[in-house]
């Protein structure tokens, strides 16, 4: 009887370790993955990063009103960043604008066929001169809270302002324009998921004031799509 237990000890124990080795495969298997989606492409410092979030009340509604260049309705943009020999991302996301390894920024995309949903942008030719001083400018930013209101001069940002706000041309004019935001779905209606969001914070929708989000952004004449990640 004593044998019988000392052998199920062994298997008890042999099975743990399986157990326990798969998974470290399994997360080797994850990490390597996305470290060969980063290095299909070398991307540069002031590369725009248009992503596709996955599923969520505030990006359900920013889904709802906004669609991208082919159509392709981006949630959130971001700039790389390159530091040495790491890729980061900054971002204005919630609760503040950060600082983002690249595999954590691709780790929270939607995926399509398990890939990112990440299209990588680049500014054409004659406002590569800008990007330095936009980079800096942009890490002027980071710690600064997340912007749930969509407002300007509030000393808080959302993605697509901090973009407008860093990457500046001559005579501080913005590369990337504001335009009039609309809060409104197909229907013509402002969508009821934005009238919510409002009305959490107590303020009305700035339907019509000047803004920016990631799916005009992205059909701007200032940038040339080179990748995406999802292909």
């Amino acid at each position: 009887m004593r044998t019988i237990n000392i052998v199920r000890f062994f298997v008890y124990q042999y099975t743990k370790m399986k157990i326990k080795q798969i998974f470290i495969i399994l997360f080797i298997l994850l990490i390597y993955s996305l470290s060969s989606f980063c290095q299909s492409f070398n991307l540069q410092n002031g590369d725009l990063l248009f992503q596709v979030n996955p599923s969520g009340n505030l990006v359900d509604a920013i889904d709802a009103t906004t669609s991208g260049k082919k159509n392709i309705h981006y949630t959130h943009v971001g700039i790389v960043s390159m530091e040495n020999d790491s890729i980061f991302v900054i971002e204005a996301t919630t609760p503040m604008v950060c600082k983002t390894y690249i595999t954590s920024f691709l780790n929270n995309s939607a995926l399509l066929n398990g890939k990112p949903m990440v299209s990588v942008a680049r500014l054409k030719h004659k406002y590569q001169i800008f990007i330095t001083t936009s980079l800096q400018r942009c890490y002027k930013y980071i710690g600064k809270d997340y912007d749930y209101l969509y407002q300007p001069d509030n000393d808080s940002y959302y993605c697509s302002e901090l973009v407008h706000l860093s990457f500046l041309k001559k005579r501080q004019k913005p590369i990337f324009k504001a335009k009039p935001m609309t809060f409104k779905d197909n229907s013509g209606s402002i969508a009821p998921s934005w009238i919510e969001h409002f009305t959490q914070y107590q303020a009305t929708v700035p339907e019509g004031e000047l803004g920016t989000n990631p799916g005009d952004m992205s059909k701007s004449k200032a940038i040339t799509f080179l990748f995406h990640y999802f292909d």
